[in-house]
């Protein structure tokens, strides 16, 4: 029996939305604007939303009963097997009317609006289907599905390109996913380690004590990417500095990664794309319980999670509860005496639940907590303070999001939302410098407190007028940060930002079917620290060729405001120093435009799945923050954040997927660039990006080698790259600043998973095999308490023996 594959499912409201409610919605956002514009009262941005939600609220509440003109409904199953999938999404195109099949495959679509439909049935891992359908007032019409198993990643249902449920081959916006299944044979432990091996993406880590991460997309510094939690940019300055290894993999259901300018959609951030954590929505009744562990030349790092979802009965309901424990030893590669990778201790527990007060509206809330502490440096025994060198970071992070979601007639939708993510820090960058009282007061001066809280509301609406799917909404944050270290009192960070963003997009097509299609959409975006509005337009287009070819193209743009970042509050530097960067005065905002096209085939060759694309990419920025040394001032370095002229990046990526025979799958893909400041970085005299190969690779094989038995390869190839390196010098000089060339390298991982169906419903599978097994890994770090800690690239992980466990039922 095939695995069951989870695709996020798509609302589904019911109701008419009348002209009379139409009108006292616009009179009272009308009240609200003349009240606004004339001075009467000062309204603050909650008060705005307090506003929306009495609209929609006012809109919602007496259509409850109000009965849908026809119902849609039908069975998948799959069509080599005639087994029921659960999950499989049934959607008319170009809406965002649809459902997803239950635990049985059995699917029911509400209020289904009058008029000939193309009705497609879609899941990851199978080719989507499509019917053509006449729906009249008070109909059933009853239409059965039978999927054909295709390449992996194909089939799914993807929302973070154009903020509407589309089809992956069908969506105007190129979106790439990784599904739940990939994740799993990645054994990944957490959301860093579910981004490898995707083309064009790649995970590093950027600091020997405390392995800080950041995710790079086409080439771009990970301060350009953007990360997304179902859909919502919940992730601030100080969660996106560790964040990407704080959520754990049982939080993960699905990655959705646009590529890109993504600024017209979710504002400041999303510069270089869009990375977007879907978390499980409860689909089916089950608990599934897992442990795993790593061993890296004996030093040991275990992972134990459960999750566990329940449905309702009419499916009006359902909540999944997750917990995840994770317990790392520290690494010492050159035996040094300093770890490579530092100790590591992460506890988290969420849950999401859903329910259906009527057909076509939803409430849905989600909740996590985190608790991570890590610790890099020596002396691991002994108290931070006491260290030559200690990099300790506690963190506690609590998140969770309230929305409603209603359909209230077959063209018109809207969703409004509150999110919050609160973060809280404790840390210790620094050392013992010597065995003086003196020295010893000193090194209890590097402990450090920091608290971001976050919250954002917003609300948006979809209306479809004859060809156009017109989306429109508001979205505001308050982002606040506070940064204390003990250290140095003149660099504490005291700040609120503030950003308020309006947008408005048009889907549109041409042809009986679609065949050209365009999505032109622009955001305006005023943030607190920029005194005028910023603009963020787009223009996407997608031609069919053919029936299973498509091109695209695509103008966007993207910005990054003059406030903190993730960087400014990593304080690692050489011999123990901390390392401060702040803003220069007069800094700007930071700009992009790209400009990508592509072809791409999604269909079969003969018999044969096949999925192949070409991609070519160029990203202009200007004023691009850049940071240069300033001065040292006792244990402290000062650089300064400034504008520099600009850079460009250009370059292409393809990418290919196959089924050659039942049961074996291979997917590769390569992406070179060519990315270069405009005039050359006056520390380091060169135009190149740091860190940044030209060339990436990577590949992937899956193969079913018996009903129970699935064996998998993954395999990275990763260019040569400039690296910084700093090196210590005498007391009250600089340090001298190179810079290397690095290695080239190639990570491999083998594994297999082994089925073990008990009795009674229970079931068992068995993981075994080795991450890194060519031990590819960096050969010239630094060493001791005077290293440069920022001087690693290449591999994060080196050659590991894993097993795991895990049972349902």
């Amino acid at each position: 029996m095939p695995e069951r594959r989870h695709v996020e499912p798509c609302l589904l409201p019911r109701g008419r939305f009348t002209s009379n409610r139409f009108v006292q919605v616009l009179v009272i956002t009308r009240t609200y604007d003349n009240v606004q514009r004339r001075g009467h009262m000062k309204i603050q941005p909650h008060l705005g939303f307090l506003f929306s939600f009495l609209c929609v609220f006012h809109i919602s509440a007496p259509l409850a009963a109000d009965p849908g003109p026809a119902l849609i409904t039908g069975m998948v199953t799959d069509g080599e097997s005639g087994v029921p999938l659960p999950g499989v999404n049934v959607l008319l195109e170009r809406t965002s009317v649809g459902a997803a099949a239950d635990e049985h495959g059995r699917y029911a679509i509400h209020n289904a609006p009058v008029g000939t439909w193309h009705l497609t049935a879609s899941m990851v891992g199978y080719s989507p289907l499509r019917a053509s359908i006449r729906v009249e007032a008070g109909q059933t019409i009853t239409h059965d599905f039978e999927l054909k198993p295709t390449v992996l990643q194909m089939g799914a249902v993807v929302v973070t390109g154009t903020a509407t449920p589309h089809v992956m081959q069908d969506n105007p916006v190129r979106t790439e996913i990784i599904p739940r299944l990939t994740i799993e044979q990645k054994h990944a432990s957490n959301f860093a380690e579910a981004l490898s091996f995707h083309t064009g993406i790649r995970v590093e880590n950027n600091c020997q004590n405390c392995n800080f991460s950041q995710v790079r997309i086409l080439g771009m510094d990970g301060k350009y990417s953007q990360i997304l939690i179902d859909g919502l940019p919940v992730v601030g300055s100080l969660a996106s500095v560790y964040g990407l290894e704080h959520f754990p993999e049982e939080m993960v259901d699905q990655i959705e990664i646009v590529k890109g300018g993504g600024s017209s959609l979710y504002g400041g951030g999303a510069v270089a794309g869009v990375v977007n954590l879907i978390t499980r929505r409860p689909l089916i009744n089950q608990v599934r319980i897992k442990s795993q562990l790593n061993s890296s030349r004996g030093k040991l790092d275990h992972h134990v999670g459960a999750v566990a979802e329940t449905v309702s009965k009419k499916g009006t309901s359902g909540a999944y509860v997750y917990g995840s424990f994770r317990n790392r030893d520290p690494y010492d590669r050159n035996e040094d005496g300093f770890s490579e990778f530092g100790e590591l201790k992460n506890e988290t527990v969420g849950f999401k639940w859903y329910y259906q007060p009527f057909n076509n509206g939803e409430l849905l809330t989600s909740f996590h907590r985190i608790h991570e502490e890590r610790r890099g440096g020596n002396k691991f025994d002994s108290p931070v303070h006491e260290a030559d060198i200690a990099e300790w970071i506690e963190h506690w992070r609590t998140g969770g999001t309230v929305q409603w979601a209603h359909r209230p007639s077959p063209l018109f939708d809207y969703r409004t939302y509150y999110s919050f993510a609160v973060t809280n820090r404790e840390s210790y960058y620094g050392g013992l410098g010597g065995d003086t009282p003196e020295d010893q007061l000193q090194a209890l001066t590097f402990y450090g407190r920091t608290d971001n809280p976050l919250h954002i509301g917003g609300l948006q609406a979809n209306y479809r007028v004859g060809g156009h799917l017109l989306t429109g909404g508001l979205q505001h944050s308050h982002d606040k940060l506070l940064d204390e270290t003990a250290a140095e009192t003149a660099y504490h960070i005291d700040d609120l930002y503030r950003n308020t963003g309006v947008f408005i997009q048009d889907n549109f097509h041409f042809g009986g079917n679609g065949e050209l299609e365009f999505i032109a959409g622009v955001r305006f975006d005023k943030h607190s620290e920029l005194a005028e509005w910023i603009a963020s337009p787009r223009l996407t287009a997608k031609l069919a060729l053919a029936e299973d070819i498509t091109f695209r193209s695509s103008i966007t743009s993207g910005f990054k405001p003059p406030q903190t970042y993730d960087e400014d509050l990593h304080l690692c530097g050489v011999e123990g120093d901390q390392r401060i960067i702040r803003n220069a005065p007069d800094l700007k905002e930071e700009r992009s435009y790209s400009f990508s096209a592509g072809i791409e085939h999604t269909g079969y060759f003969s018999d044969v799945p096949l999925m192949v694309s070409v991609t070519g990419f160029a990203t202009r920025l200007s004023d691009t923050f850049s940071e240069e040394f300033v001065r040292k001032e006792g244990t402290t370095e000062l650089w300064e954040r400034v504008n520099s002229d600009g850079a460009r990046v250009r370059g292409f990526e393809l990418d290919l997927g196959v089924r050659p025979i039942t049961g074996v799958e291979l997917r590769g893909g390569l992406t070179y660039a060519k990315s270069k400041l405009d005039k050359p970085n006056e520390d380091f005299d060169t135009t190149k990006f740091f860190r940044t190969p030209d060339l990436t690779a990577n590949a992937s094989l899956s193969y079913d080698a018996t009903r129970r038995l699935t064996v998998y390869a993954n395999a990275q190839y990763l260019g040569k790259a400039l690296v910084p390196h700093e090196v210590g010098a005498e007391e009250g000089q600089d340090p001298l600043l190179l810079l290397a060339e690095s290695d080239r390298y190639v990570h491999a991982d083998i594994g297999a998973t082994l089925r073990l169906p008990l009795n009674n419903g229970l079931d068992a599978k068995v993981n075994a095999g080795v991450k890194n097994i060519f031990d590819a890994f960096q050969d010239d770090l630094d060493v001791g308490r005077d290293r440069d800690p920022a001087y690693v690239y290449g591999p994060w992980q080196p050659r590991t023996m894993f097993i795991g466990l895990e049972t349902s039922f």
